[in-house]
């Protein structure tokens, strides 16, 4: 009973093996036992997808066909070309598609369509939301050591580049873009809010303490911009949102703090 599945599932049939029944819930439990970790992340994309079709529909957030198209097919020729170039021009995309993914050239290319728009969506639901909101973009540093962080400071104030003296200083992974995150509202969870939202553009703060993990350090923030909300429509923005994603790609930081965020308000709600 430890190895065979539940008899009283009623959801889809997936596979059978003699008179044996694998239903779709057979899968999930086994993946729960063998791969717990891989089984909640799939658990998480579902939440995450939910949460972004809910804002999708109350903000009225669709994709354009014709952008869907239009990426698909660009990505396609990609791998065409990649195809032609790596492995001959013997095979041909339609075999390699059926080698690689068991599927035929027709279904992919509906496949390829489908994960073109589940990836849109949530480009356009995060940036479309925190347009709306007051945001700000900082550079910020985090050191251990109060000295460095001061020294820091008196170099900004006296003229340095904040972005080198980060590079060359901050301890956090973000020291390779010149300590850059991306614009953010007061719901960003991370040590900077309080501290990036009462700086001036072009103002560099006084160094303050704030938690790097399990640890105390020093961080500094230096203001790019201040940026008020616009409580506009999603389509009087959709190609200003468009042309941003295309420059700057949603990050793992901005998605992880808009499923924290949206989350945890959806689960307050429903208590």
């Amino acid at each position: 009973e430890l190895l065979l599945p539940r008899s009283d599932a009623t959801d889809d049939e997936i596979a059978r093996v003699g008179d044996l029944v694998l239903r779709k819930s057979h899968a999930y439990t086994r993946l729960l036992t063998a791969h717990p970790k891989l089984a909640l992340t799939a658990v998480d994309l579902l939440v995450f997808d939910i949460l972004v079709a809910r804002h999708a529909n109350e903000y009225g957030i669709r994709v354009d066909p014709t952008r869907i198209e239009a990426l698909a097919s660009a990505e396609e020729r990609q791998i065409a070309a990649q195809v032609a170039s790596e492995l001959g021009r013997d095979l041909d995309l339609q075999t390699y598609v059926w080698r690689m993914f068991g599927m035929r050239l027709s279904d992919w290319r509906s496949t390829l369509r489908v994960r073109t728009a589940q990836r849109l969506y949530p480009g356009y639901v995060i940036r479309y939301l925190a347009l709306r909101e007051d945001r700000v973009q900082v550079r910020f540093l985090v050191h251990r050591g109060q000295k460095v962080a001061q020294e820091v400071v008196d170099k900004v104030r006296d003229g340095a580049d904040f972005a080198t003296l980060a590079l060359r200083w901050s301890e956090d992974p973000t020291r390779r873009d010149g300590g850059l995150l991306p614009p953010f509202g007061r719901g960003f969870d991370h040590p900077v809010v309080d501290v990036a939202f009462g700086l001036a553009t072009g103002a560099v703060s006084d160094p303050f303490l704030g938690r790097l993990g399990n640890e105390q350090r020093w961080f500094v923030v230096y203001c790019l911009q201040q940026l008020p909300g616009r409580d506009l429509p999603f389509a009087a923005v959709r190609d200003e949102i468009d042309r941003e994603l295309d420059e700057r790609p949603l990050s793992t930081l901005e998605t992880n703090t808009y499923t924290l965020r949206w989350r945890g308000e959806i689960e307050q709600a429903g208590k």
